[in-house]
């Protein structure tokens, strides 16, 4: 279980405002969840008059921050999180990613394009408008999970509003839009004040007013 970004047809840039005051939140972080995930680096931001910030190109990881040794870039450019072996409560051996990855920067407005492909029970998620030192309960998060695999694996059934391509646990997506494991998705996430807005593959999953 590996979560990666690698970039395809182009490099992962950001289209930022260069105003920030005038948003629902202040600006904050983007990060992703450490497990069972592969991304795509083609993600851009982008609202009039903003401009263009380049975050991973496959080359380096100098526009993130990360755990030592969490997060590296394969072969290929991808950007993959290593993973580890841990034991629950009940002293079960787990693989567990090491630790999440931050953009250095902060965003306010912006227009988020990725594309990240999951492995069989993955369970990951895009962290946004997030606090860094506790984004479960301080932002954010778009959820990326292969829907069936998951709960097969944690034999549980879970609500739409937690489900790939939700606004996690507050709405779920209009549709199951995502492909097949293995294969690619392209995700898109706008931020314009209180408005947020996420496509997955070209179709709307959610639309919101905070």
């Amino acid at each position: 279980r590996q979560g990666r970004f690698s970039p395809v047809g182009r490099p992962l840039t950001v289209r930022t405002s260069p105003r920030l005051t005038w948003h629902l939140r202040s600006a904050k972080t983007f990060g992703m969840k450490p497990v069972a995930l592969t991304l795509f680096a083609c993600a851009s931001f982008s609202l009039s008059a903003y401009s263009d910030e380049v975050l991973f190109d496959g080359k380096n990881l100098k526009h993130f921050e990360f755990p030592a040794g969490a997060w590296e870039i394969e072969k290929d450019g991808s950007m993959v999180c290593r993973m580890a072996k841990t034991k629950d409560k009940q002293g079960r051996v787990r693989l567990r990613g090491m630790g999440y990855i931050w953009t250095k920067a902060e965003y306010g407005d912006f227009d988020l394009t990725l594309a990240y492909k999951l492995s069989s029970g993955a369970n990951s998620g895009v962290f946004y408008r997030s606090d860094k030192d506790n984004p479960v309960q301080g932002g954010f998060e778009i959820q990326l999970m292969d829907n069936e695999g998951f709960q097969k694996k944690t034999k549980r059934k879970l609500p739409p509003r937690k489900l790939n391509a939700s606004f996690y646990d507050g709405v779920a997506p209009a549709g199951d839009f995502s492909k097949p494991v293995g294969q690619w998705n392209k995700l898109r996430l706008v931020c314009k004040g209180p408005a947020v807005t996420c496509h997955l593959n070209g179709k709307l999953a959610f639309s919101v007013n905070l």
